[in-house]
């Protein structure tokens, strides 16, 4: 009977550390892609409060006061931007506008919402009409 040496394919240790090496670059790119897509929900996330924060902010500039006074945080404006801002941004987060000057009008635009692993953000703009 002729034995060969040497020749043969791997070995169940070799298959089996290959099998082990894959997996674990398997599971890091996993954790890179879950990672990378927490990263663009929270920056769509901060889009969406600029974008809202500077809808209002143009509003309430093409607002016509005759007496040149601020509006109120319960305006219909402001309400109905409040809202919109709660429909648009994940659920616990909050939208305001409040006055802080009357002549001329200048208000500050507050957007808070949550961030995971990391509490909340804030977004504040202020605004002088």
């Amino acid at each position: 009977m002729l034995i060969r040496r040497g020749m043969g394919g791997f070995t169940l240790i070799e298959a089996l550390v290959a099998l082990a090496l894959t997996l674990a670059g398997v599971a890091g790119a996993t954790v890179l892609l879950l990672q990378s897509m927490q990263h663009e929900r929270e920056s769509a996330t901060r889009r969406n409060a600029l974008r809202l924060a500077g809808s209002l902010a143009e509003e309430l500039r093409v607002v016509n006061r005759n007496d040149g006074a601020a509006l109120a945080a319960d305006a219909p404006v402001i309400a109905a931007w409040r809202e919109l801002a709660r429909s648009v941004l994940p659920a616990g987060a909050d939208a305001r506008a409040e006055p802080v000057g009357a002549d001329p009008a200048a208000y500050r635009i507050t957007i808070d919402w949550p961030v995971a692993g990391s509490g909340m953000q804030r977004y504040t703009l202020a605004v002088t009409t």
